[in-house]
């Protein structure tokens, strides 16, 4: 997770930097500008609530734990990323903010009831 959060920042600026969004290439550049930013973003969030939570319990986590925290880092990733393509397009009010994040919420709880119904 640590090489692709190194490429997806390198991949984010060189996309900000040499790119221009409004020229010939703008869907391309728009494309990679999300996806990397997706993957930064993720990954960031997986090593903050991995180790977040290896600090928190004091104690060396499972592999099942490091799942969770992907699962979850994807999730706020997606809420990242959506939001600024609903910016983007002038979309975004406080109203589809909390409904994007009730509806993200609502995909982690079924999951995680899923898991516990299936154990």
């Amino acid at each position: 997770m640590g090489v692709l959060f190194l490429l997806s920042g390198i991949i984010f600026y060189t996309t900000v930097i040499n790119l221009d969004p409004l020229g010939a290439q703008k869907t391309i550049s728009l494309i990679v500008f999300y996806f990397s930013l997706l993957c930064g973003v993720s990954s960031f969030f997986t090593f903050l609530f991995f180790f977040g939570s290896e600090v928190a319990a004091g104690k060396k986590l499972k592999t099942q734990h490091f799942l969770i925290a992907i699962r979850r880092g994807i999730l706020v990733g997606l809420f990242v990323a959506i939001l600024l393509v609903l910016q983007m397009f002038r979309l975004l009010g406080l109203f589809e903010i909390t409904l994007l994040a009730i509806f993200l919420s609502l995909v982690e709880f079924i999951v995680l009831s899923a898991k516990k119904g299936g154990r």
